[in-house]
């Protein structure tokens, strides 16, 4: 399976996805699912690297996807005008989304995946409130907590189905991705609830005059850390190193931007 394939491959995941949620209302006033193809490239990395994979894993996959939507849904609320139609109306599709997750996997009788997808998402509500908080983390904390903010789900569906092997590449590029989105919110001249709760472990570690020279060292070395890692694999075929590599070289563009623009 060439490159071109591969990323066919995601949008027909990606187009199944949208089909499968679409609601006439929630579309008019909130548009379409908030659907990563960096996240459906991971979801259908077993399946691209040769992997057996039955009709159970795709819908699964589909299942998972959904959750990042319902998630993401229900980030978008605006505290200062949650009461609005559309903002009420986000609400609603991120409850419809997570109950189409539910309904696609309790139609499989696949109660194992639901449990540990349910606690999953317990702990990545958790750790998205945590920076409203005001408890003291180090660093290497908030980075652990957005890993598995972005991950955790697809962890557990990897757990679930025996491919922990892809585990690693996964979290790193995921990981990545979100750094560069924090990037680029700095390049922007916006913030977000992460880099505010970052500020303070950023002073300790002397970045006191600049957050995002301290995401901007974090993404240099999580792209070199990844890429010698792909390099050096031997569980992925040569197509599927190319895409990660073609991912990957994206996010250093777009790094790049950052610093000739800030």
């Amino acid at each position: 399976m060439n490159e071109t394939l591969i990323q066919q491959q995601v949008e027909q995941l990606k187009f199944k996805i949208i089909q499968k949620v679409r609601h006439r209302t929630l579309h008019k006033y909130t548009g379409e699912p908030d659907v990563c193809e960096d996240r459906l490239f991971f979801l259908l990395l077993p399946f691209l690297n040769g992997e057996q994979w039955t009709d159970e894993h795709e819908q699964a996959g589909i299942a998972v996807a959904i959750i990042y939507s319902a998630l993401s849904a229900h980030d978008q609320i605006k505290e200062s005008n949650a009461s609005s139609k559309s903002q009420q109306l986000t609400v609603l599709a991120g409850d419809y989304y997570s109950g189409m997750y539910y309904q696609i996997l309790a139609k499989q009788s696949n109660i194992a995946l639901i449990r540990s997808l349910s606690n999953g998402i317990i702990e990545i509500s958790e750790k998205k409130a945590s920076v409203y908080d005001q408890l003291h983390r180090t660093f290497n904390e908030w980075m652990s907590t957005i890993v598995s903010i972005e991950s955790l789900s697809i962890e557990q569906f990897y757990q679930h189905y025996q491919f922990e092997q892809y585990i690693p590449y996964m979290r790193q590029a995921l990981f990545i991705q979100r750094i560069v989105y924090e990037l680029d919110l700095y390049k922007d001249g916006k913030s977000s609830r992460f880099q505010e709760a970052l500020i303070e472990s950023a002073h300790a570690l002397g970045y006191a005059s600049s957050l995002g020279t301290l995401l901007e060292t974090v993404c240099k070395e999580g792209i070199a850390h990844l890429n010698k890692d792909i390099g050096a694999s031997t569980l992925l075929t040569s197509p599927v190193k190319e895409y990660l590599y073609q991912m990957i070289n994206t996010s250093i563009n777009k790094n790049a931007v950052v610093l000739k623009e800030r």
